[in-house]
């Protein structure tokens, strides 16, 4: 009797020890961790910078997809610039993809009848401006549509919904995609980031965003472009397998049989 009331005591100690240290690991995360936007440089305001449009600021790359259509007030003439176009009653939707053009490795799309379009430096407005002026040489009256078809930014790391998401506005901001992601997890390190951007040349650079300091607003990786790779890091706390789910049976396992020892 004892001896087993001296191992009922020494589970009780050990469940007691084991309970603090889960106490301490998933109580220990600082709140200016976990809180957005704070004011780190004490100034009372942070002033917003308006930048403008991001199709201004973004420049073309490789394998980009561009959506152009030519519409004139001769309907035969537009089919003839626009393939895909049918006069009839059956046409199929599918058919829309012929208004999709590919740059290629050297920036340039092939374009019905016009032959090859350089696009080399261009924002979207120096493209539609481009290919204006090659559809000029034939056409003198006619409308020309030009879009930005891969307009999409993955989301990985510690969000809710790791993923491709396609942009739904030319001005979308950081948030905005960790929005569509379904938000931070809750060992999201909020203080780091990253940004994964191409630039026009194709070299790939990542910058650091701490999305706890209200001074982000200003940064030009506030907003995003187009094959942008946003990486959420985890918290340190998480290579030791303190998982959300985890943590909460693991206590309540503690729990359980530390009051059966006591009770015993």
């Amino acid at each position: 009797m004892k001896l087993w009331t001296t191992f009922g005591k020494s589970v009780s100690r050990h469940a007691a020890i084991m309970l603090t240290t889960v106490a301490l690991f998933t109580s220990c995360i600082p709140q200016k961790n976990i809180v957005l936007l704070q004011d780190k440089d004490k100034d009372g305001k942070t002033t917003f910078a308006p930048l403008e449009h991001i199709t201004d600021r973004y420049l073309l790359q490789p394998n980009d997809y561009l959506f152009i259509r030519i519409t004139t007030p001769d309907p035969q003439m537009s089919v003839y610039f626009n393939p895909s176009i049918s006069t009839g009653s059956g046409s199929n939707t599918s058919e829309s993809k012929f208004f999709y053009y590919m740059i290629d490795d050297s920036m340039k799309i092939d374009f019905p009848y016009t032959g090859k379009i350089d696009l080399t430096g261009c924002n979207m407005q120096m493209a539609e401006e481009r290919i204006h002026s090659a559809v000029s040489t034939m056409l003198q009256n006619f409308t020309l549509t030009v879009r930005l078809a891969s307009n999409s930014f993955a989301v990985l790391g510690e969000v809710t919904n790791t993923g491709q998401y396609t942009m739904t506005r030319d001005q979308l901001t950081v948030w905005d995609a960790l929005a569509m992601a379904g938000g931070f997890t809750s060992y999201a390190k909020r203080s780091e980031v990253k940004v994964i951007r191409r630039d026009k040349e194709g070299t790939a650079t990542v910058h650091t965003l701490d999305m706890t300091d209200d001074s982000i607003i200003n940064s030009e990786y506030y907003y995003v472009y187009p094959n942008d790779v946003i990486y959420v890091r985890p918290m340190r706390i998480k290579m030791f397998g303190f998982g959300e789910t985890l943590s909460l049976s693991l206590v309540t396992s503690l729990v359980t049989l530390y009051l059966l020892v006591q009770s015993l």
